[in-house]
């Protein structure tokens, strides 16, 4: 363990229709397949240098249960694996929103979905955060 915890709070959450719907319409986006990512670096109501939010279209997983597990999945992972990206947020003194949305027709296991956020992140970090 290294010490931090490993949490998930409500400043973190990236709430608002209009800030849900300015991060998809002028976002960067940064596919791996079946995620997409979309960020945009922006001022935020929060201390927290990143906000996230989770879409899981039901036109993809039309079940409630394969929809509701694939965002669990999906926070679990970002709750995990969040802190190295966040430092480098807070180093560079920036702030961002980013929205994950699944794009795959079947529920993905723990490890796939870890490799695929961890590397969608690493690669949107790469390109937006200096």
């Amino acid at each position: 363990m290294d010490g931090q915890r490993h949490t998930f709070s409500k400043s973190e959450r990236l709430c608002g229709k209009l800030r849900l719907k300015e991060v998809a319409t002028t976002g960067a986006a940064v596919h791996d397949a079946p995620l997409k990512l979309i960020g945009k670096r922006m001022a935020l109501p929060t201390a927290s240098p990143a906000q996230i939010a989770f879409a899981v279209p039901s036109r993809n997983l039309p079940h409630a249960v394969d929809r509701n597990r694939m965002k669990r999945l999906l926070r679990e992972v970002y709750r995990q694996h969040k802190h190295e990206h966040l430092e480098r947020l807070r180093a560079s003194q920036a702030q961002c929103a980013w929205l994950v949305i699944y794009q795959g027709r079947s529920v993905i296991s723990y490890e796939e979905t870890r490799l695929r956020l961890t590397r969608a992140l690493e690669r949107w970090m790469k390109q937006h955060v200096r």
